[in-house]
C-alpha cells in the first residue's frame, strides 16, 4: 500500500478511487472565513480537495476569536481570509490554500465569470441580496455550479443545496445483488440443474448454493402453476413450506437461507418505476452532444432494455451475488456465471453507447468502460434530483406544502420562517435584529416581519410564538462553535457527496434546532 493510500485508507472504502480523484480535482470557493465556513472548509482540507479559496474583506474581532476555533490571538487585525487560508491550509499538505481580501459583490461585479474557475461555491455569513446574487451566477453558468448557503445564529442552523440537477449512478444502495430467480438466464438453470438433489453425501447436500435450492423448487411450481411464480401471501408460505420439505435435518443452513429469501426472490425482476422516468425524461429522450455521460448512458441502457431479444426487457446485470453457504468450488462457478452474464450485458450496452455517441458526432469509445460497466451495475439505483432555485423559492412558494410543515406540533419549519423573518428584517434595518443594545425592541418588529410572512402564505400567524422570535433576537446573531461545528459536518458531507456523484444529498434545505437537538430537510 502506498503512502497516499495509507492515509486515506478510510475514506477511500466509502467512496473510492473514483471519489477520491474528484475530490483531488476539485477547487472550492468559500465566501466568509466564517465560524461555520471554516468548519465546512477544515471537514474537506483532511480528506484532500484539491484546492480552496477564501473570499473575505474583513479582519478578525475578538468576537472572530472567541468563536471560530481555526482564528487565534495572533490572528487579531489581519485578514480573516488570510488567516484562515493559511492555518487551514496547514491541516494536509496536499491542498493548495488561495485567499483574496475582497468582498464577493465587487469581485463579482470587476469579474463576472469569476466563480466559472470552481467546482463549488460555498457561502456563510452573507445577506440574502448576496446570495441570490451568487446563487443565481451559478446557476446559469455553463456547466451549473453547486451552490451552498449556510447559516448559524445561536442554536440554529440552516443549510440550502441550489443546482439544476444532480445525477447519481454510484447510490450506495444496502443490497445490489440481483439473483433473478423469477427470470433466470439460461446458464443459470443449467447451473441449478447440475446439482444432485438425491445425493447420499451429507456433505455436498448440506452445501447447494440456496440460489440453486430457490431456482429448483421455483421451477416446480411454475410447472404446476402456469408458469407463474408466486403472488399471494399465502402461496409466498406453500413455497417455503415445500423447500422446507426437502431438508434432511434441521442443520441444512443452505435450505434456511433459500426460505429466507423466498419473499424477496417472488418479487418480480422488472425496471423500477423511477428508472422509467429517467428513460422517459426529456434529457434521455433528446440527446445532443452537450448531453452528460449520465444521459447517454441512460440513452443507452434504455435502448438495452428495449431489445428483448438481448435483454428480456431487463436492466443490465449486477453481476453481484450475496455470501452463501457453499463450498469454494460450486460458489465462485454460481460466481462466474453472473459475472459473465454481466459482463454481456455491459458489452452489448457499450455497443449502443459507441452507436449514439457516433450519432452526436461524437467520438466512439469516448465514454471509458469503466465508466459505462458502474452504470450497468447500479442501473436500477439512479437518481436523478433536480433543485429549486433561491428565486422559485421566494417567488413562488409551496404554501399547501409550508402550511402542512408547520401544522405539525413543534415542527423545526419554524425555525425556517425566523431565519426567512429575519433577513426581511435586514433589508428594512440593514441590520439584524438582536444586533443593538437594546436588542429586545427588535421582537416586535421581527414578529411583524414574521407575520407579514406567513400572511403571504395563507398561515395562521399564532403557528410562530412572540417567545420564538424573542430567542431569535436573543442571539444577536452571535456565533456558537459547537454549533458551527455540528453544521460544518452536516454542509462538508452533502459537498462531498455533490462533488463525487456518490451518495444521495439532501433536497434541498436543512433545518437544525440546537436548543431541541432536532433537525429535518426540507424541499423548499
Amino acid at each position: 500500500m502506498d503512502a497516499k493510500t495509507q492515509k486515506y485508507d478510510r475514506q477511500l472504502r466509502l467512496w473510492g478511487s473514483g471519489g477520491q480523484q474528484a475530490l483531488e480535482s476539485a477547487h472550492i470557493l468559500l465566501v466568509n472565513a466564517s465560524a461555520v465556513g471554516c468548519e465546512i472548509l477544515k471537514n474537506l482540507v483532511l480528506p484532500g480537495i484539491g484546492q480552496f479559496t477564501v473570499i473575505d474583506q474583513g479582519t478578525v474581532t475578538q468576537s472572530d476569536i472567541g468563536s471560530n476555533f481555526f482564528l487565534d490571538a495572533d490572528s487579531l487585525g489581519k485578514s480573516r481570509a488570510e488567516r484562515a487560508a493559511e492555518l487551514l491550509g496547514e491541516l494536509n499538505e496536499d491542498v493548495c490554500g488561495h485567499w483574496i481580501a475582497k468582498d464577493i459583490l465587487s469581485l463579482l461585479t470587476e469579474n463576472p465569470s469569476f466563480l466559472s474557475q470552481f467546482s463549488m461555491v460555498i457561502a456563510s455569513d452573507i445577506t440574502r441580496q448576496t446570495a441570490e446574487k451568487v446563487s443565481s451566477l451559478c446557476w446559469a453558468n455553463q456547466h451549473a455550479i453547486p451552490f451552498i448557503w449556510v447559516k448559524t445564529i445561536g442554536l440554529l442552523g440552516a443549510a440550502r443545496v441550489v443546482l439544476p440537477e444532480h445525477v447519481i449512478v454510484e447510490t450506495h444502495p444496502d443490497n445490489v445483488a440481483d439473483i433473478r430467480i423469477d427470470s433466470p438466464f439460461p446458464e443459470l438453470s443449467n447451473y441449478a440443474k447440475s446439482f444432485d438433489f438425491n445425493t447420499q453425501d451429507t456433505l455436498e447436500f448440506g452445501h447447494i448454493p440456496y440460489v440453486a435450492i430457490l431456482l429448483k423448487y421455483m421451477d416446480e411450481w411454475k410447472q404446476e402453476h402456469d408458469g407463474k411464480i408466486p403472488g399471494t401471501y399465502a402461496e409466498k408460505n406453500q413455497l417455503k413450506a415445500n423447500i422446507r420439505s426437502g431438508m434432511r435435518s434441521g442443520d441444512d443452513e443452505n435450505f434456511d437461507e433459500a426460505i429466507n429469501s423466498v419473499l424477496r426472490s417472488c418479487q418480480p425482476t422488472v425496471v423500477p418505476s423511477a428508472i422509467k422516468a429517467i428513460f422517459s425524461d426529456p434529457k434521455c429522450e433528446t440527446l445532443t452532444a452537450e448531453s452528460s455521460n449520465f444521459w447517454i448512458l441512460a440513452r443507452a441502457v434504455r435502448d438495452f432494455v428495449n431489445d428483448h431479444e438481448k435483454s428480456g426487457g431487463l436492466l443490465p446485470l449486477s453481476g453481484t451475488i450475496p455470501d452463501m453457504k457453499a463450498q469454494t468450488d460450486s460458489y465462485v462457478t454460481l460466481q462466474s456465471i453472473y459475472k459473465t452474464k454481466a459482463k454481456k450485458d455491459v458489452q452489448e450496452v457499450s455497443k449502443l453507447v459507441d452507436t449514439i455517441l457516433e450519432s452526436l458526432g461524437l467520438a466512439p469509445g469516448s465514454i471509458a468502460s469503466e465508466e459505462i460497466e458502474t452504470f450497468c451495475k447500479y442501473s436500477a439505483f439512479l437518481k436523478v434530483i433536480r433543485y429549486r432555485s433561491l428565486e422559485d423559492e421566494y417567488t413562488l412558494p409551496k404554501t399547501k406544502q409550508i402550511a402542512s410543515w408547520l401544522s405539525e406540533e413543534d415542527s423545526v419549519f419554524a425555525q425556517y420562517v425566523l431565519l426567512r423573518a429575519s433577513d426581511s428584517f435586514f433589508d428594512d434595518h440593514g441590520r439584524y435584529p438582536g444586533e443593538s443594545d437594546d436588542w429586545e425592541e427588535d421582537v416586535d418588529h421581527l414578529h411583524a416581519n414574521v407575520a407579514t410572512l406567513l400572511q403571504s402564505w395563507g398561515v395562521d400567524t399564532e403557528v410562530i410564538s412572540k417567545d420564538q422570535t424573542h430567542e431569535i433576537c436573543r442571539f444577536g446573531r452571535g456565533a456558537i462553535h459547537n454549533i458551527a461545528s455540528f453544521m460544518g459536518g452536516v454542509a462538508s458531507q452533502e459537498v462531498i457527496k455533490l462533488i463525487t456523484h456518490q451518495y444521495i444529498p439532501m433536497d434541498n434545505t436543512f433545518i437544525f434546532d440546537g436548543a431541541r437537538s432536532v433537525s429535518d430537510v426540507f424541499a423548499v
